[in-house]
C-alpha cells in the first residue's frame, strides 16, 4: 500500500490548512513511479549487442568495486547537481567495465545513449493518469534527479513528456537535487504553487518526508495502483 499524508498524526490546524486550499498540482518523481528499471532491462540488453559488449554486464559493472573505485568523490550528488555530465560518467565506467571483464573497449554511449529513448516503457496508467489531471485543470509537474547528457548542459530531456507534463524541473539545470529542500522550493516556485496546493508523490522515504516539511501533501509509492487510488481518493475523481 502506499503510505500518504496527512494521516491521524496530522494536526487539525493542516487539515484545516489544506482544506482551505484545493490542490492545485501534482508533482510526480520519476524514477520507480512511471519509469522502472525492472520494466527497462531491455534496453541495456540493446546498448550491449550494440557495442558488442558480454551479456548482462552494464548492470553489474554499474554495482561493481571497479566503478566504485574510481568515481571521484560525492560523484553521484556532482553529476545529478550539473558539475558532471553523462560523458564524464561514460569515461569513468568504460575504464571500470574493461578493468572488471579485462576487455578493450574503445568507446561506449551508456548514460549518454539517448537514442534509446524512444524505447523506454512506462507506467501507462500513471501517464493516463497525468491526462486526466490535466483535463481536470490539476498541473502536472515532473521533478527529478537527473543529468546533463553532454558538454552542451542542456539536461536530460525525455522524449514525450510535454504529453502528460505542464513543467518538468531538472536537478542538474538547478544545481540541486532531492532530498534538499531548496530543490521543492525552485519547483514550487517554478509552477506558482504553495506547498499546501501540491500533492507530492515519490517512491522514496526521504524524498517524502522533505515534501511533508514542507507542507506538502504526499503519497509514497509501494505500487502504481495503490497510488492511484490513494491520489482519487484525494482529489475525488477518477484517473482511469
Amino acid at each position: 500500500m502506499s503510505s500518504t499524508c496527512p494521516t491521524s498524526s496530522a494536526s487539525s490546524d493542516a487539515d484545516s490548512l489544506y482544506d482551505a486550499n484545493p490542490i492545485k498540482a501534482v508533482i510526480f518523481d520519476y524514477g520507480e513511479v512511471m519509469w522502472m528499471q525492472s520494466r527497462n532491462v531491455h534496453v541495456y540488453r540493446k546498448i550491449e549487442e550494440e557495442n558488442k559488449l558480454f551479456d548482462n554486464s552494464l548492470i553489474p559493472t554499474l554495482l561493481g568495486k571497479e566503478l566504485a573505485a574510481i568515481l571521484p568523490k560525492n560523484f553521484q550528488d556532482d553529476l545529478l547537481t550539473g558539475v558532471y555530465t553523462a560523458k564524464d560518467f561514460d569515461r569513468l565506467f568504460l575504464s571500470a567495465y574493461n578493468r572488471r571483464f579485462g576487455s578493450k573497449v574503445e568507446g561506449l554511449n551508456f548514460f549518454s545513449a539517448t537514442e534509446y529513448d524512444d524505447e523506454a516503457v512506462y507506467e501507462e496508467a500513471v501517464l493516463t493518469a497525468c491526462r486526466k489531471l490535466r483535463e481536470k485543470g490539476v498541473k502536472t509537474v515532473l521533478m527529478l534527479d537527473t543529468y546533463h547528457v553532454d558538454e552542451k548542459r542542456d539536461g536530460r530531456r525525455i522524449p514525450h513528456m510535454e504529453k502528460y507534463f505542464d513543467l518538468v524541473v531538472e536537478s542538474c539545470k538547478e544545481g540541486c537535487k532531492k532530498p534538499d529542500p531548496k530543490f521543492y522550493q525552485i519547483t514550487l516556485d517554478l509552477a506558482d504553487l504553495q506547498p499546501e496546493e501540491v500533492i507530492y508523490v515519490d517512491d522514496s522515504k526521504i524524498n517524502c518526508e522533505t515534501a511533508a516539511s514542507l507542507g506538502m501533501r504526499f503519497i509514497q509509492v509501494f505500487n502504481s495502483m495503490d497510488m492511484l487510488e490513494d491520489l482519487q481518493e484525494i482529489l475525488g475523481f477518477d484517473l482511469d
